[in-house]
Formats: structure tokens, sequence, C-alpha cells
């Protein structure tokens, strides 16, 4: 009776076996709820800190570290400077590594080694070239950031300016802003406010700093802009001073038809048969 039952319970051995095996082939692949199994378990439940969350194990009560005092966030891979600036290809690199490691104080800070309550401490003039992709830039970024407050002439007369609490700077103002004996009127000044914005001697913000979107570069092209602005505040369009080609420009923009001959055509010009 038993021999009877050895070959069923092996045949039965076999069949379950075999359906075991076909399971484990049709669910590879296949998502499960289950937690998958943890061969290393002090790696995945180790403890850690979340980004920017507190913590009473530092005296500080941050999780988040800062740096070491002196360190520069410089990295990529080591290359010969001197040798890459002969070759012509590392142009991207070193101006990179100058806006790391800052190393010109007036380009980066617009200051100077003069006592911060001395107006020589900010530099008198933009110390990088101006040009006119420079002054382009600067419009884009006063447009965006500035001319809310300040107005697009800067004239202080902005959407928000007009009823802001205290009065946005006017960069006409002679006595402020134009007369290069006033700290005031320093570009070194006006960048380090964009930068940093500005507090009164209570410590009350009076503007806010806008290093979050401005970049070294990116201030002293507002710097530059809000100068194209004040010297071309009431200069006349048919002024010698305003190259023809723009002066063009302007006269289209403004409705003004523009000649053939490159010339504004007046309203009477017209009269007498000018053709736009």
């Amino acid at each position: 009776m038993n021999m009877n039952h050895a070959p069923t319970r092996t045949l039965m051995s076999l069949g379950l076996a075999a359906t075991v095996a076909a399971g484990m082939v049709g669910c590879r692949g296949e998502r499960t709820d289950k937690p998958p199994r943890q061969f290393f378990p002090d790696m995945d439940d180790q403890e850690h800190f979340r980004p920017q969350s507190e913590t009473e194990f530092f005296a500080d009560g941050r999780s988040q570290r800062p740096s070491v005092a002196g360190t520069v966030a410089y990295g990529r891979a080591p290359i010969d400077h001197a040798a890459a600036t002969e070759a012509g290809w590392a142009e991207e690199y070193n101006t990179q590594r100058a806006r790391l490691l800052k190393e010109d104080q007036a380009a980066y800070f617009g200051t100077t080694d003069a006592p911060a309550d001395d107006p020589a401490h900010y530099i008198r003039e933009i110390p990088v070239e101006v040009t006119m992709d420079l002054i382009r830039l600067g419009q884009e970024n006063f447009d965006i950031y500035c001319a809310i407050c300040h107005g697009y002439e800067g004239d202080g007369k902005g959407t928000v300016g007009e009823r802001y609490a205290v009065a946005p700077a006017n960069f006409h103002d002679a006595t402020k802003y134009v007369d290069p004996s006033v700290v005031t009127s320093r570009d070194g000044y006006i960048f380090n406010v964009a930068r940093n914005g500005l507090y009164d001697a209570a410590g009350t913000m009076r503007m806010p700093g806008y290093g979050h979107a401005l970049d070294e570069i990116e201030a002293w092209a507002v710097v530059a802009y809000i100068r194209t602005l004040q010297a071309s505040r009431g200069v006349s369009i048919d002024s010698d001073i305003v190259p023809g080609a723009e002066r063009n420009r302007l006269m289209e923009q403004k409705g003004t038809p523009v000649g053939d001959a490159g010339q504004s055509m007046t309203g009477e010009a017209i009269a007498e048969g000018g053709e736009q």
C-alpha cells in the first residue's frame, strides 16, 4: 500500500515544484506592494537630516552645516589655466573661476579698502567695459526688477513706487545721484544697493536686495543703464549725439514717418507731397 502511494506523492511534489517555478517566472518584472528585501538595512535605514531642518545635535540648531572658513566653491577637472588660455579654449573656465574667487574687489563688490563710512569706500566709476550689449542687458533687468518702483525713466514714479511707504530714488536728482562728490552718486554705491538692498540707521529695510536675481555683471549693467537714462534726460531726438539710425528708429516708434533719405519727415513735408 505504501508502495502504491509513493508514485503519487512523487508526482504531487513534482507538480507543486513546477507550479512554484512557473509562478516565480511569471512574477519576474512584475510590481508588488510589498517592500523589497533589504540586504544592507544599515545603509537603507541610516539616520539622516532633511535639508534645512532643525536639530539639537549642533549648537546653532542647523542640520545643514556651513562651509569651512575660506572654502571656495570651485570644482571641475583640474586644468593648466595658463596653457589652456594660450591654446585659446579656457575663456569660459577662466571666467567661471574669476567669478567664484572674486579676487577683483572693485568688480565683484564695488568697494575699495577705505573705511565703510568714507565715501571713497565705494568706487566712483563702473569697473567693467561699458558696451551697447551691457547697456541693453541693464535695460532688460532694470525693466524687470527696478522699473516697478523707480519708473521706466528712473524718476521714482513707478506703479508701486508711487504707493510705497518709502519714496524710491529719483536717479535724476542731481543732489543725490549725479554729483560724484556725494556717496549715493558713486557707481559702487548704486551697485551695492542693487545687490544687497538698502537699510536705514535703525536697520529697517528701505529697499530689498536683488543679489539673488542679479549677478555682478548684471548689476553693473543696471548701473550703466541708469547712467544712460541720466545722460539722455532732456536730450532732443534731433540732437547730434543721437545716431542717425537710432533717430529714425525712434521716429518710427513715435509714429513720425521717415523719408527715403533717412530724415524724419514733418507734417509740412508730407503736405508738400512727400511719401512715407
